[in-house]
């Protein structure tokens, strides 16, 4: 049983690992009305553990701990979120929107509770899956550019129960586009950084909360759009600015830095 189960991941390993992707992150949207973050990443260890074994786990495991990018990075990485964020409420106070009368600042309690909840449950526990795993393979002679916009596809078609319960406005799914650009090419430009992907993504789930209730009704709609439209001019930018990371094979690449070795591996 085990080596037939063997022997099919191995012969369909992408194919392998969307399905089983979504399937250990849709369980929980009937019963709670939400995606299981660990889902993408789960999935990753499963195929790696039967196609390539502890070599495989331990490359992924590698780049999770690959700290070792520049400091800049760790500006760079949430610098995005924050510039196309603030540039977006600008613009929507600009275009006549009002602060809801019931925002409230978050005390410092809360976004201590926060940041646990994001460390703890937040999206950033996709990116060993989606980004670790999914990305390289799918770049497999293709552009960079190319499997990214593939990724973005499914990345869309796996938030489909929150588009669908309300949890994701509408907007997200082109977010989703130029989020997958900016994943692509931090982990390029630190040589396969996971931890900087997820300091990214876990910066996106803590600036939105933030700024989640400062608009409401049509104003909030607005402004996710002008959000989004921000996102993408910014995404477009890196393609034009790094154009040849984008129109190359992965072979072609060059790095940012050298990939450090994990600890203890």
């Amino acid at each position: 049983m085990l080596s037939t189960i063997s022997n099919v991941v191995k012969r369909y390993p992408l194919v392998t690992f969307f399905m089983l992707a979504y399937a250990l992150s849709w369980w929980l949207a009937p019963l709670a009305g939400d995606l299981l973050p660990y889902g993408p990443m789960l999935a990753a260890i499963i195929v790696l553990a039967f196609s390539e074994g502890k070599v495989g786990l331990k490359e992924l495991f590698s780049q999770a701990t690959h700290w070792r990018v520049g400091w800049r990075w760790y500006l760079i990485a949430p610098g995005i979120i924050i510039a196309f964020t603030v540039g977006a409420i600008g613009l929507n106070l600009l275009l006549g929107a009002q602060i809801s009368p019931n925002y409230e600042p978050a005390a410092v309690g809360d976004l201590l509770v926060w940041v646990i909840l994001f460390l703890l449950l937040g999206g950033l526990w996709e990116e060993p899956g989606w980004i670790g795993y999914a990305l390289p393979r799918l770049s497999a002679g293709r552009s960079l550019l190319l499997a990214s916009l593939i990724l973005a596809v499914f990345r869309i078609m796996w938030h489909l129960p929150l588009f669908l319960n309300g949890d994701v406005p509408w907007s997200d799914i082109v977010l989703n586009i130029a989020a997958q650009i900016f994943f692509s090419w931090l982990y390029y430009r630190t040589n396969r950084s996971l931890l900087i992907v997820m300091f990214f993504h876990f910066s996106s789930n803590y600036v939105a909360e933030i700024v989640f209730s400062l608009f409401e009704g049509g104003d909030f709609i607005q402004f996710n759009w002008l959000k989004t439209g921000l996102a993408c001019l910014i995404a477009l930018g890196l393609i034009i600015y790094d154009r040849q990371l984008w129109f190359a094979r992965p072979a072609e690449m060059q790095p940012e830095v050298e990939l450090q070795p994990a600890v203890g591996v």
